[in-house]
Parts: structure tokens; sequence; C-alpha cells
């Protein structure tokens, strides 16, 4: 999926930051920054308000602490910005992310069915001006 987001922001000269937990990863340099993040209980986070959106990929489910995982994404949120979260179908059940994602004030939290194949596709909005988001 990687690919395929890098070839679609090419002619617009978008940027990509990709936050590697452990696993295998394909070796692709058409990204703006690439951070490596040693366990499943270390933080991925960038700056405050310094990105548009965040795509999670198969994490939040093997994250030690889920809820701090996404507060710290939340924090590198522009307000009225998305979150994407890619899980294996079945790795998670949407209450439980729904749950989490209400804890840390994402709001129109919604689940895309049949989008990708074996996989759930769950987006949540980081609102203007509510909850944390000022």
């Amino acid at each position: 999926m990687t690919e395929e987001m890098g070839d679609f922001l090419a002619p617009y000269e978008g940027l990509i930051d990709v936050s590697l937990f452990p696993g295998d990863h394909q070796n692709l340099t058409s990204f703006h920054k690439t951070f490596t993040i040693k366990d499943y209980k270390s933080p991925a986070g960038g700056i405050p308000r310094d990105y548009a959106a965040v795509i999670v990929q198969d994490v939040l489910h093997l994250h030690e602490s889920p809820h701090k995982f996404l507060e710290l994404l939340y924090r590198t949120l522009l307000n009225a910005s998305e979150i994407i979260i890619l899980q294996k179908n079945g790795s998670m059940s949407f209450p439980e992310v729904e749950s989490l994602l209400d804890q840390v004030e994402f709001r129109a939290i919604n689940a895309i069915t049949d989008f990708i194949e074996g996989y759930d596709v769950i987006v949540a909005k980081k609102m203007h001006m509510w909850g944390k988001g000022l």
C-alpha cells in the first residue's frame, strides 16, 4: 500500500513519512522520511500538528499501549485531520477500536467494509475545536 500511496501523490509533490514497526517491509526510497520503531512498546510520534493524515496498518492490535499510541498520533495531526486504521480482519473488533478512538477524542468514527479484501478499515477525524483539538 505504501508504494501505491507514493505513486498517487507523486504528481502533486506530496510527501509521506513512514514509521516502521518490527516486521518485514519493502525497501522503498520514495518517502520523505522513514523512521524505524524498535518495538511495540515505543511510540511512533512526530511533532505536534505536523500531519494532515495518519495511516496505521497492522499495529494497533500489537501495540502494548494502544491508548497511549493513539494519544501520540492525535497530537501529531493538524486540526480537522484524519486517522485511517487498517487491520487484518478480526484482529480487533470495531467496537473495541471505536472505544479507543473515542476515548482519545477522535470523532466521526466509521468502519468501511469490503474496501480492501482481508482488511478492516476504520476512519476517524480529529475535529477542530473539539476536546483536545484546541
